[in-house]
């Protein structure tokens, strides 16, 4: 019969591995969730960051692009649970079509991480537009 003492010091060695996968596993939706979207509204907006407006609509702009699609029509059909795909999108949309003409985002260094995830999380505002 094992003692009171190594009952527990099991227990915690198990508690802290079951903590341990469980942020492990978390932290990549924690980081991705962590975009501001006020920052990200300036990287779409502003032309010499983003430039998003050259090819697409977004709210409140006078000449907004039509190249690329409606982002609030775009953002329409994706939840909370697929920030990843989104993200993605905005990275390189190469992974979605080799042929597309936005550019890669990330993997060309014209955005950092934070920008993309600040992008995104502006991009999730817009859902709540009607257009």
């Amino acid at each position: 019969m094992q003692s009171e003492g190594k009952r527990c010091s099991l227990f915690s060695v198990k508690a802290f591995v079951v903590f341990s996968v469980f942020i492990l596993l978390t932290i990549p939706s924690i980081v991705l969730a962590g975009g501001n979207a006020v920052n990200g509204e300036k990287v779409v907006k502003t032309r010499k960051i983003g430039n998003c407006i050259a090819c697409h609509y977004v709210p409140g702009l006078e000449f907004p692009g039509d190249i690329g699609p409606n982002l609030v029509d775009a953002m329409k059909g994706f939840t909370p649970k697929d920030r990843d795909t989104v993200r993605q999108w905005v990275w390189d949309a190469r992974k979605f079509n080799p042929d597309t003409i936005m550019p890669p985002f990330g993997p060309k260094k014209i955005l950092t991480k934070q920008q993309v995830d600040d992008v995104v999380a502006y991009l999730y505002t817009l859902k709540k537009y009607k257009k």
